[in-house]
């Protein structure tokens, strides 16, 4: 039997991203190489799946390892991927991952790997799934087996965590020390389940008669947690979506938690009645899904100005403006650092800034293996001068929306806390809805991804 070409791709793929390049172009040039739509399927999930749970094969690696760990590409990815397949894929029998991973072995990383690919895989076999594919282990007793494997010594909680459910060590002491043990075993597990297709219903798009549509063009949707949220009750590929995006305009998709978020920035009634008319500014507004939001929701004529410093970035915006026909908003290529905007222009600006997103790392599985531990810390400073420019745009009694897809306190409340200690013309514009002034969402307490949000008033 010669090798599977999906897992053969796959495996190059996981190579190529272990060795730098990115996850989504790569992954997307391998869905496009795959005509099957089953075999797009597979690929998809044998690539994000292994990525996702990098840090428990790696343990496992290490634990079945005879000698040092392998830690060339070829080797890593090909025993990873092979582990995806017999522990968390029903579907694939155990033998056979094993044989694919032997005939993938012969081309890359080579034939004198074999024996230890060979040896690594059959010993997870006996000792995981009892070895014997006719009388295949139920999964309780499998996850059963496999936490023996786990445990550390001196019961380091921590390091346990961090190792069974795939994260970096470091970023799980991080969390402890920061939300506590309970929490962060949340956001962990939260980071591990899978990422359901999110619809936010513009206003004043009746919520039910989109559902009907929906359903009507074969996207069955259940409603989410909030009153627009409309969750998609199947996988849709990207053609499918796109055809589903452009049938109804009114349609956008939002995680649930940055649809609660935006609603709680922009949503209160005593700021529509203080800045009614006034122009707005999306700082860094890419893709434009809280564009889209402000279009439909922010009261008034008043103009709404979406900037972006990225021109790839800047196309996915226009497009979305032009899908959901928002004819008051203008878009502009333009850095937050130097705004081609004068003091005291606008009544109103969002800043959702740029940030090491450990908030949403469920979408990005790659994303967790790559961040650095002193990734929050150097992001501080670029945020702090983005929401002074912010605050500088703003004429006095306006409204300034800080936001981060980020749970690190460098990039939220730290930034916050000295923005308002070096401008005293800023003060924490409390929400009439909650009496709140600054929040954040944690993976596994809210309905989505993590989040932060502040919302500050110019003083006058």
């Amino acid at each position: 039997m010669k090798a599977d070409p999906v897992r053969r791709q796959a495996h190059e793929i996981l190579i190529s991203v272990d060795e730098g390049q990115p996850l989504d172009p790569v992954l997307a040039r391998g869905l496009e190489r795959t005509s099957d739509p089953r075999g797009r399927a597979f690929l998809a999930e044998l690539v994000r799946g292994t990525l996702q749970w990098q840090g428990r094969y790696d343990h496992l690696i290490k634990h079945f390892s005879r000698r040092k760990p392998p830690t060339d590409s070829p080797t890593l990815s090909l025993l990873r991927m092979s582990l995806h397949q017999m522990l968390a894929q029903g579907s694939v029998p155990a033998y056979a991952a094993i044989h694919q991973a032997g005939e993938l072995c012969r081309r890359r990383p080579g034939v004198r790997k074999l024996p230890f690919v060979n040896g690594l895989l059959q010993s997870v076999r006996r000792q995981v799934l009892g070895g014997d594919e006719q009388n295949e282990l139920e999964p309780a007793e499998i996850e059963k087996r496999l936490r023996r494997l786990f445990e550390m010594p001196g019961g380091d909680r921590a390091a346990h965590l961090a190792a069974w459910q795939s994260h970096p060590e470091w970023l799980v002491r991080r969390w402890i020390s920061n939300f506590g043990y309970e929490k962060t075993e949340a956001i962990c597990s939260w980071n591990n389940q899978p990422v359901p297709l999110v619809f936010h219903v513009l206003h004043p798009t009746d919520p039910e008669e989109a559902a009907q549509l929906l359903g009507d063009a074969d996207c069955p949707v259940t409603t989410g947690p909030l009153a627009r949220t409309l969750i998609a009750n199947k996988r849709l590929g990207r053609v499918q979506l796109e055809g589903i995006l452009d049938r109804f305009p009114w349609l956008i998709v939002q995680d649930s938690t940055v649809q609660t978020a935006t609603a709680w920035l922009a949503a209160d009634p005593a700021d529509h009645a203080r800045v009614s008319g006034k122009p707005v500014l999306d700082m860094c507004a890419a893709p434009g899904g809280k564009t889209a939001f402000l279009a439909s929701r922010w009261p008034g004529k008043g103009r709404i100005v979406a900037m972006d410093k990225h021109p790839e970035r800047l196309g996915l915006l226009v497009s979305t403006i032009k899908r959901i026909e928002a004819d008051r908003v203008d878009v502009v290529l333009a850095n937050g650092k130097q705004a081609p905007f004068g003091p005291r222009t606008f009544g109103v600006v969002l800043l959702d800034g740029p940030c090491s997103g450990t908030g949403v790392l469920r979408h990005h599985p790659e994303g967790r293996w790559r961040l650095k531990s002193d990734v929050p810390s150097r992001n501080g400073p670029t945020l702090l001068e983005l929401a002074d420019n912010a605050a500088g745009l703003l004429e006095p009694g306006g409204l300034l929306m800080y936001a981060t897809c980020s749970l690190e306190p460098e990039e939220n409340e730290g930034v916050v806390d000295r923005l308002l200690a070096e401008r005293p013309d800023l003060e924490p514009a409390p929400s009439s809805v909650d009496g709140q002034w600054r929040r954040i969402w944690l993976p596994g307490e809210s309905p989505g991804d993590g989040f932060f949000a502040a919302r500050m008033r110019k003083k006058g």
